[in-house]
C-alpha cells in the first residue's frame, strides 16, 4: 500500500480529534418530533442528504480547493488564486443555514488543521481559525497525495459514518444495524462521488430544507450524550 493510501485512514477514522462524531447535525430535532424511530429512518435521512443535500456542495468544493492548492504550489497566478481560495472558503461557510453549522465547520476545520500541522503539513495560505471543513479536508488530502475521487468518497463516507455514530448513541439503533446502514450506503456514496467529479459547481443542486430546519432547532448541534 502507498503512504497516501494508509494516511487516508487518519481522516476517516472516528478517532480523529475533529469532533465530527459528536455532532448530530439535527438528528436530535428529528428524534424529538418522533420522525427518527429506527435504523431505516436514519438510513433514509442520510441517503436524502447525499442525493439532494448541501453535503454535495461541500464535496464539490474539495475539488476546487485541491486544484487551487496545486496552482499555488507551482506559483501560478498567486494573487488571483489566493483570492479565489479565500472567496470560496467564505462562500461555503456563508451558505450554511445556521450559526451552529458555521461554528461546527470552523471548529472541525481548526482541529484538522492542528492535526495536519503536527503531522508535518502546516497550512500557510490563510488564517485557519475561521476556515471551512471542506477546505481543511482538501488540504489534508492534498498533503497526503490522495487521489481526487478517493478524496470525495472518503469525505462522504466519513460524514455518513459520523451521522451513524451519533444515531447509534441517541436512538439507539445498535451496532449491527449501524454497520448494515454503512454497508448499504457504500453504493450511493460511490455513485454520488462520481457524479460530483463530472459536474461544474454551478450544476450542483441541493434542497434538503427539512434538515436545515432541524439543524436550526437543535441548539449547537452537539449531541446531549457528549455534552453530558
Amino acid at each position: 500500500m502507498s503512504k497516501s493510501h494508509l494516511l487516508k485512514y487518519l481522516l476517516i477514522s472516528p478517532n480523529l480529534p475533529v469532533g465530527g462524531f459528536c455532532y448530530s447535525e439535527g438528528l436530535e430535532s428529528y428524534l424529538n418530533t418522533k420522525d427518527l424511530k429506527d435504523s431505516n429512518s436514519v438510513k433514509e435521512l442520510i441517503v436524502n442528504e447525499l442525493k439532494i443535500g448541501q453535503i454535495r456542495l461541500d464535496a464539490k468544493l474539495l475539488l476546487d480547493f485541491f486544484d487551487i492548492f496545486n496552482e499555488l504550489k507551482h506559483r501560478n497566478a498567486l494573487k488571483s488564486n489566493l483570492r479565489k481560495l479565500l472567496s470560496l472558503d467564505k462562500w461555503i461557510l456563508s451558505s450554511k443555514d445556521s450559526i451552529e453549522m458555521r461554528d461546527q465547520q470552523t471548529q472541525m476545520a481548526k482541529s484538522l488543521f492542528d492535526l495536519i500541522k503536527e503531522l508535518g503539513f502546516e497550512y500557510k495560505y490563510a488564517n485557519s481559525k475561521k476556515s471551512s471543513w471542506p477546505l481543511a479536508w482538501s488540504w489534508a488530502c492534498y498533503c497526503f497525495e490522495i487521489e481526487k475521487l478517493e478524496m470525495v468518497e472518503n469525505f462522504l463516507y466519513a460524514w455518513s459514518a459520523n451521522q451513524i455514530s451519533a444515531a447509534l448513541r441517541i436512538i439507539p439503533i445498535g451496532s449491527t444495524k449501524a454497520q448494515l446502514i454503512q454497508r448499504d450506503l457504500l453504493e450511493i456514496i460511490s455513485k454520488v462521488s462520481k457524479e460530483i467529479m463530472d459536474k461544474e459547481i454551478d450544476d450542483i443542486y441541493f434542497g434538503n430544507v427539512g434538515l436545515g430546519m432541524a439543524q436550526q432547532n437543535h441548539n449547537d448541534l452537539y449531541t446531549k450524550l457528549f455534552r453530558n
